[in-house]
């Protein structure tokens, strides 16, 4: 017997080592490739966000409408701030909208001057990142 053909013995367990440290070689260069991939990803931007809506939580109610202030002339960074607004006033509900008691005014959305949008509202709490709440006193 030549030993051809038995796995272990011979040719054939040197076909094995072989195999099994190009597979090895190969599973390492694809997880060092996903590694770098994830590495090159912008970073997201939407848990600071929300971080920067999150002390106007003690100023409002547990629950209800909250209106606010969108930027005049919007765009992605101003869209993904009002959407980190909702995710992190949760459970109250944030509408792009005045007329709610309460109204958050996004920073870089009011207007230059005395802003229109905000008659009737005045001044709660202004953080150090230029968001802004707003208490309305009468409907």
């Amino acid at each position: 017997m030549s030993g051809t053909g038995v796995i272990g013995q011979g040719r054939g367990r040197w076909t094995n080592w072989i195999g099994g440290g190009v597979l090895l070689t190969w599973c390492l260069a694809a997880a060092v490739s996903a590694l770098l991939t994830a590495a090159r990803q912008p970073r997201d931007p939407m848990p600071e966000l929300e971080a920067s809506f999150a002390p106007f939580v003690i100023e409002l109610p547990a629950s209800g409408v909250v209106g606010y202030l969108e930027a005049p002339v919007g765009g992605a960074e101003a869209e993904r701030a009002y959407y980190a607004a909702q995710y992190a006033l949760v459970p109250r509900v944030i509408v792009a909208r005045t007329g709610p008691e309460f109204l958050i005014v996004a920073r870089g959305t009011e207007r230059e001057g005395d802003d229109p949008r905000l008659e009737g509202y005045f001044p709660v709490r202004q953080l150090p990142n230029g968001h802004r709440l707003f208490w309305r006193l009468a409907p």
